[in-house]
């Protein structure tokens, strides 16, 4: 019988402890800005006049700066226009300009809300060339 009571009252104080510990997704949020959780983040390219999809690679590379840390972290060095591990935070994302050829730049949340199903961040630069 003791046994029984025993387990009723675990489970009770369990039952109200989990309806305590629900999370709204601005805690979540919160919880992920503390937290070390990192995202991926691939460039996109795209040309201020067609609107046609351009190779990231077609400019030397990409830099990335935390608005809220001063941080500048840079792309891949094996694969232009990927940030691996990037910390939760709002980021300034820059082209590398060429010579005759550059991209704009983008403020972009890195959160996982910004998330694709894919598992990444994008981040849309409109390319121009002269």
């Amino acid at each position: 019988m003791k046994l029984i009571k025993y387990i009723l009252l675990v489970s009770v104080v369990h039952f109200f402890v989990s309806c305590e510990t629900e999370q709204t997704k601005d805690q979540i949020l919160e919880i992920e800005e503390k937290s070390d959780v990192r995202f991926d983040v691939v460039i996109k390219l795209v040309d201020e006049w067609s609107g046609q999809e351009i190779p990231a690679s077609t400019l030397p590379g990409y830099g990335a700066t935390n608005l809220e840390t001063g941080e500048i972290y840079f792309d891949s060095r094996y694969e232009v226009g990927l940030f691996e591990s990037l910390p939760v935070g709002t980021y300034r994302f820059d082209a590398r300009d060429g010579y005759f050829d550059g991209a704009s730049s983008a403020i972009v949340e890195v959160s996982g809300e910004n998330e694709t199903p894919e598992g990444w961040i994008e981040v849309t630069l409109s390319y121009w060339s002269e």
